[in-house]
């Protein structure tokens, strides 16, 4: 395969002051945290050689409302509640729930094309409408931790003092 033939983004780190923009054009496709499309392929080798930024591989598949869904989103997953994170492990996309040990997270992960592969849901062209993305790892990242405290919360009785379960 060859680079025309991938979909990704590139998650640009920020700068000192805390922004993504390179320059002081406020209406510069610098000033956003993603570059997308040919952007990104033209400028994918000054990401890889200065080691900023991390490339994001599109999963091939579309949530519910038709958004692309990328290596380090934030979906939700049905009618479950807890936030699940799109990952790329062992040559497949899987969403997988960080609030459990990482050891874990793939095993005990769900595939995306397990879900698309069950026709019975109707899935066609790529879209999978029991998945929403919320937002991605990188600027929406306290809807996870939002969730690992609300379950630490709800649940204090079972941990010590560390974190860990009592039992």
């Amino acid at each position: 395969m060859k680079l025309k033939d991938f979909d990704f983004r590139i998650a640009k780190p920020k700068n000192k002051q805390g922004g993504y923009n390179s320059c002081s054009n406020d209406e510069c496709v610098c000033n956003t945290p993603f570059l997308y499309g040919d952007e990104a392929k033209y400028r994918l080798g000054e990401f890889i050689d200065n080691g900023n930024g991390s490339i994001e591989l599109w999963s091939g598949f579309y949530d519910s409302k038709g958004t692309k869904i990328y290596e380090g989103d934030i979906v939700k997953y049905d009618s479950n509640t807890r936030p699940l994170v799109a990952v790329f492990e062992k040559n497949t996309f899987y969403i997988v729930d960080t609030s459990i040990e990482k050891d874990l997270q793939v095993d005990c992960g769900t595939r995306l094309q397990g879900i698309y592969d069950n026709r019975s849901n109707g899935y066609t062209n790529q879209k999978l409408e029991c998945l929403e993305v919320l937002g991605n790892i990188h600027e929406n990242a306290e809807l996870l931790k939002t969730e690992k405290v609300l379950i630490k919360t709800k649940y204090r009785d079972m941990y010590d003092s560390k974190g860990f379960p009592k039992y």
